[in-house]
């Protein structure tokens, strides 16, 4: 087993977005116009921006969807389109994660096994081409999502990666000696019993926890009303005792409740699933209340960056937000 040198953080030069369009007929078909509004609207933020790796489904129309974009992207040489098969849109946790001197995969099972995947596990490999290198595929299974650094020190909640249901047999001692020897890195953080109601990754990182910088976290802070009140408190706590550990300042992102537009179930609704590509932070609104103090928030925890609100109310239907479905791959040196 080798790797390519450390598992680079969120904020290291970026040279492009990977983005997965929706498709009828997929999982967003409970509701596919607004979930395409809600794409047309981050392909467009983050296209002024960087380019864009868009990955289109055979079942559409390529022809035609390429002359929409020509239409209302205000710079469509940024988008490179290709035409594959996938499975979902969530490419945070199939994407190929970049490491200092090239790109790896590990193996991605839908959850642990709770949707098919298998078209999914295929696409980090696919963009080799792309890539201008091939891709290190490992038999672990763990999502993008689920893994967050500085650098140094890998963050991790404990719900989603020490899981029979992905990795039997794995304690924490083997997992962390696996990143130790696949992501370059050598200290950990872990938080621990963390999921919000509806979120069926069983507790990504990038939606509570996140770097802002070597020495900064930003976290969805606590909200007494929420129907996750004790595990908002919890995770407060948690962040506190490790920020005293390592040294960390904080800054806690506001935490609103969230009902579906569709059903009116609870949805997982963080303002800390946003995405770091160079100089600007994407950051997903919701047309809460909240969204200003949000974005407020994150001006601070990130000074010297372009803060860009993005509207993602459609991707809460799925559980997910603007992190979850982009993935960043680095400009390698």
């Amino acid at each position: 087993m080798s790797n390519s040198g450390r598992f680079l953080p969120e904020w290291a030069p970026v040279k492009s977005v990977v983005l997965v369009w929706p498709y009828p007929h997929g999982d967003w078909q409970v509701n596919y116009s607004a979930i395409v509004d809600c794409y047309w609207g981050i392909l467009s933020a983050l296209s002024a921006e960087i380019e864009v790796w868009l990955l289109l489904h055979p079942s559409l129309d390529r022809a035609a969807f390429e002359e929409e974009v020509r239409q209302k992207i205000a710079q469509p040489e940024r988008v490179r389109i290709r035409e594959t098969l996938y499975d979902d849109t969530w490419v945070r946790d199939y994407g190929p994660l970049s490491i200092a001197k090239g790109y790896i995969s590990y193996t991605f099972n839908g959850w642990g096994g709770k949707y098919s995947a298998h078209n999914d596990n295929a696409v980090p490999v696919a963009l080799a081409d792309w890539l201008g290198s091939p891709v290190q595929k490992f038999d672990f299974v763990c999502e993008g999502g689920g893994l967050e650094t500085n650098g140094e020190t890998l963050l991790l909640n404990a719900n989603c990666i020490i899981d029979e249901h992905r990795n039997p047999g794995w304690d924490k001692n083997a997992i962390e000696q696996f990143f130790r020897e696949t992501l370059g890195v050598n200290k950990f953080a872990w938080v621990e019993d963390i999921c919000l109601t509806g979120d069926d990754t069983d507790g990504h990182i990038d939606t509570i926890v996140r770097f802002a910088s070597a020495d900064t976290v930003v976290y969805a802070g606590p909200n007494p009303s929420h129907i996750d009140a004790a595990i908002l408190e919890n995770l407060h706590t948690q962040v506190q005792q490790l920020a005293a550990q390592h040294g960390w300042r904080t800054f806690a992102l506001p935490s609103p409740g969230y009902q579906s537009l569709i059903d009116g179930r609870d949805l997982p609704c963080t303002y800390a699933n946003f995405l770091i590509a160079n100089d600007c932070v994407f950051a997903p609104i919701y047309g809460l209340t909240e969204d200003s103090a949000a974005v407020k928030v994150l001006s601070e925890a990130f000074p010297r960056h372009k803060i860009v609100p993005v509207r993602c109310e459609a991707l809460l239907e799925q559980h997910g937000s603007l992190h979850c479905a982009t993935m960043q791959i680095a400009r390698l040196a």
